[in-house]
């Protein structure tokens, strides 16, 4: 049919302006960010830092829905970095991840990001080169929707962030070497006396005849938490408005205790995505995960918004509104004395009050994901018979639970560099400036910590105003439970599932790292096909919380709500438990997987989640084994006595450990005794390392002497070290060591000694 040419203007005229109607939606923003290093003050003196246009936090990237992001980025430093976008749907070689996606930034050069926006949300950017996050390289994003949903009055991003004026670095090397000094600084080291004080002895050794670590949930001691760049700052607001806060937990390794003072807080959306609103009085958010919350500013007043370190170290505080300060409670700090049979043995969810999908490791064992089984929570009712293959399903297999406003900008940050920011009323600081424990009265509870006994002053585990991690409401963990999508997030029925297991694994005395006990410089990849349903039964095996963020994708967690399941990129995994997420491989390429502390992630729990038949760059194949290369790390320790002088040197990586120790002892001037032990040897696991190497010493009676030496090191119950070898004179050498920690500052240690030439020898 042939339309009259009036019909045919007037559809084209519409069609232009539908087109152009298109463009105007599909907007490019552009942004330029510059990476330099420069020095910052944080504290109250200078620290090194990398500030993004000079500034920490960098700025806030604003988009909409359907805009093209075009980002230059411009390396000023003398060093590679990077920057990934934290939960953006982007193709894979924009994602940002160096030696998965693209090669690393060069110094003095820039690198253009383009990605179509496809969601909205609240998100965040960040380094994803070598520890750079935590010296600053992190900001903010805000996607708005195409039509709004909800209308508030006021929209503010809260970005919170660790801080130390320590390099990094050298933070990793303090952790690698087992120092026991950021528990201490903490208040967190834990003790003989101290256990004695809770009346919690019988934990603390039967832990020690497990053969376990002593509890923490936090590595690092940090001299400030900061919301936007700040310890303490200020928003505006009026009274009866309703704020809509994009909390974003953009820290290096901490999680926090967020509360509202004016009341509690509606959950509107959970790492950029909608759920059904719920109220929380107080939930824990894990690292590099945002939630969106509506809360209701009262009559008169500035209320306190403080998030909390998870380990209680301190805080940071933004007050809301004008007029008197109204101060949101304080958390009691966690009990750390608890064995780990009280995490075994009490049922699978009684320690998950919060929603945490925390099935033990020994219900996994037993096969639950072979014969499926009735949960409390009932997450998993209608649960089909499946399979651990590394073939997808060819069974329809039913799914793990299945069942039938006006804005303002940002809150101002203070942008010169040095920064200096105030400090909380409540916080004590050495004379240099750092933060220490905080002695306050813990409210409802009144004695405050480390009032007994003088040799426990620091040792803040020891109090009696503490809870144990977990325990709703007073210390929650996330709500996962309470979350559930606005739309169904069930896949079709029909889809092929392919199951993947990981166990999660860590050692703390070394600082490494695993996943299914290999670190990613021992790994493949794990591999997944384009169409089917990846899912992944995160097994924890430790006691630290593991925040795994997956790139590229969204996932539904397992938490209960059915075909409502919410769909993630990050999620808590909660320690000695198991969470399941499963997610649409739909989105083909080369993805990261990782624990987002920085510090676990860079000693090795992380893997690259692989499509079949996704090929690379020939370019970007190149360098692809950068990404599983191993840093050595160094350290010693001299010991000088009026009759004798020991030490040892260390250098190491995850599993090869040279060492050399010494030893010289003197009766009179001319009468010297000295050995030296010079060993290579090969880490197994938490218990065991084969060493092999040579004897070197010089003894009264004797010339110098060389033997060769092979062994092995093992911890036995209480943890006592022992190391056995052989020598190629055909002898022997036994030795047991132990270290009993009668309070976190004051230790004894016992040694004993056979060996096979010089008989017993002891120490204490």
């Amino acid at each position: 049919m042939i339309l009259p040419a009036r019909v045919t203007t007037f559809v084209g005229i519409i069609f232009v302006i539908f087109f152009a109607h298109l463009q105007v939606l599909a907007a490019i923003v552009e942004y330029d960010l510059t990476i330099a290093q420069q020095e910052v003050n944080v504290t109250g003196k200078n620290a090194e830092a990398m500030t993004i246009n000079g500034r920490i936090p960098g700025p806030t990237l604003r988009f909409k829905e359907g805009d093209t992001a075009r980002i230059r980025v411009h390396n000023k430093m003398s060093v590679e970095t990077s920057v990934h976008w934290h939960g953006i749907l982007v193709p894979p070689d924009m994602d940002g991840v160096p030696y998965i996606s693209f090669p690393p930034i060069a110094p003095a050069s820039t690198f253009t990001y383009e990605f179509p926006i496809r969601q909205s949300g609240t998100y965040w950017y960040h380094s994803h080169t070598s520890l750079q996050e935590q010296s600053g390289i992190y900001g903010p994003i805000v996607i708005e929707p195409n039509h709004k949903k909800l209308q508030a009055d006021r929209d503010y991003v809260i970005l919170l962030s660790d801080w130390t004026d320590e390099n990094p670095h050298e933070v990793l090397r303090t952790l690698k070497r087992g120092s026991e000094w950021y528990s201490i600084q903490k208040g967190s080291g834990q003790s003989i006396l101290g256990a004695a004080r809770m009346g919690k002895l019988g934990d603390y050794f039967k832990r020690e005849l497990q053969r376990m670590p002593a509890m923490d949930i936090a590595d690092v001691a940090y001299d400030r938490f900061l919301a936007n760049g700040n310890p303490e700052s200020s928003l505006t607001a009026h009274p009866g408005e309703t704020m809509r806060l994009r909390i974003i937990d953009g820290s290096a390794t901490s999680y926090f205790h967020l509360e509202f003072a004016g009341g509690p807080m509606r959950i509107i959306s959970a790492d950029g995505l909608d759920v059904q609103p719920v109220a929380q009085k107080r939930f824990l958010i894990g690292v590099a995960e945002t939630y969106d919350v509506l809360v209701q500013i009262p009559a008169t007043g500035a209320y306190e918004f403080r998030a909390t370190a998870h380990d209680g170290s301190g805080y940071a505080s933004v007050w809301i509104g004008s007029g008197k300060h109204h101060a949101a409670p304080d958390i009691p700090k966690p009990s750390l004395y608890h064995s780990m049979g009280h995490f075994r043995l009490k049922n699978i969810f009684s320690l998950t009050p919060a929603g945490v999908m925390g099935m033990s490791d020994d219900y996994v064992e037993a096969g639950m994901f072979d014969k499926p089984r009735m949960m409390d929570m009932g997450a998993m009712p209608g649960m089909g018979k499946m399979k651990h293959e590394s073939e997808p399903s060819k069974l329809k297999m039913d799914h793990m639970d299945h069942t039938s406003s006006k804005t303002s900008d940002d809150p101002p940050h203070d942008t010169d560099i040095p920064m200096k920011h105030p400090t909380s009323n409540t916080e004590k600081k050495d004379p240099e400036g750092h933060s220490m424990p905080i002695p306050t009265t813990t409210s409802g509870i009144g004695n405050t910590y480390g009032s007994d006994f003088r040799l426990l002053a620091a040792d803040v585990s020891a109090s009696k105003n503490l809870v144990m991690d977990g325990m709703d409401p007073i210390r929650p963990w996330p709500p996962y439970a309470k979350l559930r999508s606005i739309k169904s997030t069930a896949f079709a029925a029909d889809k092929p599932v392919r199951e993947i297991r990981l166990t999660l694994d860590g050692d703390m005395d070394r600082y490494v790292w695993f996943l299914n006990k290999k670190p990613l410089s021992e790994s493949d990849f794990i591999r997944i096909r384009e169409g089917e349903v990846a899912r992944f039964i995160m097994i924890n095996r430790t006691m630290m919380h593991h925040p795994m963020h997956l790139h590229g994708h969204f996932f539904r967690v397992v938490n209960g709500q059915g075909d409502h399941a919410p769909l993630k990129h990050t999620v808590n995994v909660a320690p000695m438990s198991t969470t399941v997420i499963e997610f649409d491989a739909n989105e083909v390429g080369d993805w990261f997987f990782h624990c987002h502390l920085l510090y676990h992630m860079k000693s090795g729990m992380a893997r690259m989640v692989h499509y079949e038949d996704f090929h690379i760059h020939p370019q970007l194949a190149a360098i692809r084994p950068n990404l599983y290369q191993e840093a050595w790390y160094f350290w010693g320790q001299a010991d000088i006595l009026s009759h004798m002088t020991e030490g040892f040197l260390t250098l190491s990586n995850t599993r090869n450990i040279l060492a050399a120790e010494w030893e010289v002892g003197w009766q009179e001037v001319d009468e010297t005794e000295w050995e030296g032990i010079f060993t290579w040897g090969r880490y197994i696991n938490r218990f065991s390392t084969i060493f092999a190497g040579a004897d070197v010493f010089d003894e009264e009676d004797e010339h110098e002497k060389i033997r060769g030496i092979v062994g092995v090191q093992y911890l036995l119950p209480l943890n006592i070290e022992s190391r056995a070898w052989i020598d190629s004179d055909g002898g022997a050498r036994f030795n047991l060591d132990k270290e009993f920690e009668l309070t976190p500052r004051l230790a004894l240690h016992g040694e004993v000694q056979y060996d096979t030439h010089d008989q017993w020898e002891g120490s204490i």
